[in-house]
């Protein structure tokens, strides 16, 4: 189990690890704090010549100027080019990972760019593009990436939940969130985009606040309005959030393994994901309460 002691300058918490594909956070607001803040990602592609990066760091740079907290849910390496793997494309290969030590070069790469963000990266899930290299080469990226990381950052799981905790200073009201993720499964969709699956995953996890899941490269958010019961047999209206995470993996038009399975343009970047602490007065009692708002990062 992973300790929830560590703690960096920027003031975020390393995530409690619970079991296999549970985690949770921590966060104490005060009433002038504002809302805790994430930015939320998928489908990186680091190490592809696609990769839009400056419009990575263009986002994570906001995010220490927000004091966000960052999450990456699964295919933050690209690693199409190795042995073994039949996309591979020398020309996809960035010309300083042309090298015998291929894997070792791109890790290295992510490893540098990513320390300026460590003390606020809190979670590396694994995503297809991870997993094929574990089922292939017999080693976990994602692994290799969080150890040289350091920080704060915890590798994680290709489905679970993570378990946000907020405590209002003034009252020691706790607010639990639940977020369930998944890094994504079927094919891109062109015409539904995924929406479909909405009905799915609501049945699948009714437990969640906000679920949110990547891999086919589209990008959209779908309030669901749904009815819960508390344990006093109190009806109430809550709002879950699906949200499709997007990628930074630019469509190249001329040739290759995307436009030759018919991939749309993607909607490049992220979600700005704010949690809130609201005042709810019902029968004469006042309940504190988490409000979530998304942001598109484009």
């Amino acid at each position: 189990m992973t300790p929830a002691s560590l703690k960096t300058s920027s003031g975020h918490t390393k995530l409690k690890q619970h079991g296999p594909t549970t985690w949770s956070a921590a966060y104490t607001r005060t009433a002038t704090d504002g809302p805790a803040k994430f930015l939320l990602l998928s489908d990186v592609h680091f190490d592809s010549v696609k990769c839009d990066r400056d419009r990575l760091k263009r986002h994570l740079d906001e995010a220490v100027a927000k004091d966000a907290a960052v999450f990456c849910f699964g295919d933050w390496f690209d690693l199409m080019q190795g042995m073994y793997d039949p996309r591979r494309s020398y020309s996809g290969l960035r010309p300083e990972y042309k090298s015998i030590t291929y894997l070792d070069d791109v890790i290295n790469d992510s490893i540098e760019f990513l320390q300026p963000y460590a003390d606020r990266w809190l979670f590396m899930g694994r995503g297809n593009h991870e997993t094929n290299i574990e089922k292939r080469l017999s080693t976990s990226p994602i692994d290799r990436l969080c150890q040289g990381m350091g920080g704060i950052v915890s590798p994680g799981s290709y489905s679970g939940w993570i378990k946000i905790q907020i405590t209002r200073y003034e009252s020691a009201s706790l607010v639990p969130m639940l977020m369930h993720f998944h890094h994504g499964y079927g094919g891109n969709a062109p015409r539904s985009k995924g929406v479909l699956n909405v009905d799915l995953d609501q049945k699948e996890w009714p437990d969640a606040d906000v679920i949110v899941s990547g891999h086919t490269h589209q990008k959209w958010h779908v309030p669901m309005t749904v009815e819960r019961i508390g344990q006093h047999m109190a009806l109430r209206e809550e709002t879950v959030h699906h949200v499709k995470l997007g990628s930074y993996k630019m469509l190249d038009r001329f040739a290759g393994w995307e436009v030759e399975k018919g991939f749309a343009q993607p909607r490049l970047g992220g979600w700005w994901m704010d949690v809130h602490l609201t005042r709810i007065r019902t029968d004469g009692k006042e309940q504190i309460n988490h409000r979530t708002i998304f942001t598109e990062a484009h």
